[in-house]
This record gives structure tokens, sequence and C-alpha cells, in this order.
């Protein structure tokens, strides 16, 4: 008995070959992306003086703005997360209270670790409670490091960024 392939049927083998063949194509564009986006990064972090403040208000960072005909991308540099807890077993611990002084309960409540009181408003207030030199310090110790991020946009024929 012969079975009638429908048109529907023939063409699944061209769907599957351009199925694959874009994802082909995909693997090699996402591959240069990466590297484009690496390259963007490495050149961003080597130029600190141009970079801006981020224009949200809750964002707390900077950001490097590169721009061409047409589009543009960001390298956003988010400053170092405050952590979220604080373990009194930990080395840094000791540190941490030490820096803070009279502030430390003012900075951090317990909870069984301690965590800062507030995590939006932490970095100002340590800022405006501590000597320069010390708010670096347990900034440094209250802080995790954070990775670039990119973002691309389209712009709008005329109308530069200012």
């Amino acid at each position: 008995m012969k079975i009638k392939k429908t048109k529907r049927q023939d063409s699944i083998p061209s769907l599957v070959e351009r199925g694959f063949a874009i994802h082909q194509q995909l693997a090699l564009l996402n591959d240069e992306f990466k590297q484009i986006k690496e390259r963007l990064k490495e050149e961003a972090a080597s130029r600190p003086a141009e970079h801006v403040p981020l224009l949200e208000k809750d964002s707390e960072g900077s950001q490097w703005i590169a721009v061409a005909k047409g589009c543009e991308c960001r390298i956003v540099f988010p400053d170092a997360k405050v952590k979220t807890e604080f373990d009194p077993k930990e080395s840094d611990f000791t540190t941490i209270r030490s820096l803070a002084g009279d502030h430390f309960n003012s900075l951090f409540r317990r909870v069984m670790l301690y965590r800062p009181t507030d995590r939006k408003t932490f970095r100002s207030q340590v800022n405006n409670l501590l000597a320069p030199k010390v708010a670096v310090n347990l900034l440094e110790l209250s802080t995790s490091p954070t990775e670039p991020k990119t973002a691309w946009k389209s712009r709008i024929a005329g109308k530069e960024q200012s």
C-alpha cells in the first residue's frame, strides 16, 4: 500500500534544514556578540572618567555610553551589592562592628545574623554617619562585587543623547 505524502509533510525536511541553518548562524552570531560585549566592557572599564550616573533614582552605580549611527550601547557598572547578612562568626564581622562603632545598631539589625537596616539607603547612611576612610572600609567589607551589564537601544534619527 502506497502512502500519500501531503505538501505539508514534504515541507518538514526543508523546515528542519532551515531551522538547523538558523541555529548554526545564531551560535556563530552569539559567539561574535559575546566578544563584542567583552571588548566594549573592557573599553568602558578603561575610561572611568567618561562614566555618567545611572538615570534611575533607585539605581546606584554608573554607565558608559558608546554611540554609533542610529544606535547606542550602555555599559552599566552597578555599585557593589550590599550583602544581605553578616555572620558574627565570620572573621570580617569584628572589623565591621569596629568600623561602624557607635552607629552599629543604626546600620545593622539582628536577625539570627546581622543585616543592614535598610539596603536601599545603607550606602548613604554609612557615608553620612562615618568618617570617609572608615566608611570606605566598612562598605568594602559589607558589599559584594557586581558585573557590568550591556544594554542595546535603537536611536531616533536626529535625536542625540545629552
